[in-house]
């Protein structure tokens, strides 16, 4: 194992972990995985467009959403998907053992954070073995309750959207956003993405598998009781300045999430921990 900070792609300050065949990229801006390569293999898909700056939102890779997931509940004013992904984290630590390599980042927010006034601690611990572990942890160091909703906001390369499927949601009810949140049951057993789809399925399983052509991506989580699935499509895409037209098709976002009815109530002292795993 081995830990360096690099520059990624000359434009972002990066540390860089390899263990055996595996290599994972995280910037502190953002606490943002940037890369994950298994035997020489991307497995994570970034825009040839993504803003690559310090405290930008980065397209591609696995944001960080925090303390709560797309738009502020009650504020629309404050930014969506929350600060973290647009915060500076530090190293808080670095293990090299036999059989994995970790990496831990912290990000610490206090009363004095007027997005989010509670004492709270939030770390990204991400560990390599044969595939990435992503755990994103977050402590109440408060004296009353505090509520949040967030995901890891996965990016998943694929060769085209007429050649991916997502296996794993047949019989799962989803809330689709681009219907007005309204709800229905997925009945396929192979769902595509051919037209623009922001969906929250309401799933708590610990297993999707994303097939493109000879490939397959694994996905599980834990502790997460809805999976995000997006892809913007053509007309959304040629619209925004990070993604393009000629990109949208390269990539679906799977991700584990705690979205909508699944909010998390965290009690003083005590701290919650939502995983996803890719192989």
């Amino acid at each position: 194992m081995s830990i360096k900070t690099i520059r990624y792609k000359d434009q972002l300050d990066a540390i860089q972990m390899t263990y055996q065949t595996g290599q994972v990229t995280l910037s502190l801006s953002g606490g943002h995985i940037l890369s994950f390569q298994l035997e020489g293999e991307e497995r994570l898909w970034m825009s040839p467009k993504a803003h690559l700056e310090t405290g930008k939102s980065i397209r591609g890779g696995i944001p960080v959403c925090w303390p709560w997931f797309g738009a502020h509940p009650s504020d629309e004013s404050k930014p969506a998907h929350g600060f973290a992904r647009t915060s500076m984290w530090t190293l808080v630590d670095a293990q090299d053992h036999e059989d994995f390599a970790s990496v831990t980042l912290g990000l610490e927010n206090s009363v004095a954070n007027p997005l989010f006034p509670h004492d709270c601690s939030l770390a990204l611990k991400v560990t390599l073995t044969d595939k990435l572990s992503v755990e994103l942890i977050t402590t109440n160091l408060g004296s009353q309750p505090i509520e949040i909703t967030q995901a890891l906001h996965t990016y998943l390369p694929i060769s085209d959207l007429d050649r991916a499927t997502i296996v794993g949601l047949e019989g799962v009810e989803y809330a689709d956003k681009l219907k007005g949140f309204t709800r229905a049951t997925e009945i396929r057993q192979k769902v595509d993405l051919k037209t623009p789809t922001d969906r929250v399925y309401f799933d708590d399983s610990n297993g999707l598998i994303l097939s493109d052509e000879n490939r397959e991506t694994h996905i599980y989580k834990q502790n997460s009781a809805t999976t995000v699935v997006w892809n913007p499509g053509r007309e959304t895409a040629a619209n925004m300045s990070d993604i393009g037209e000629e990109n949208y098709r390269g990539f679906l976002c799977i991700e584990a999430a705690n979205a909508m009815d699944d909010k998390i109530c965290i009690e003083p002292g005590e701290s919650f921990t939502l995983r996803q795993g890719i192989t």
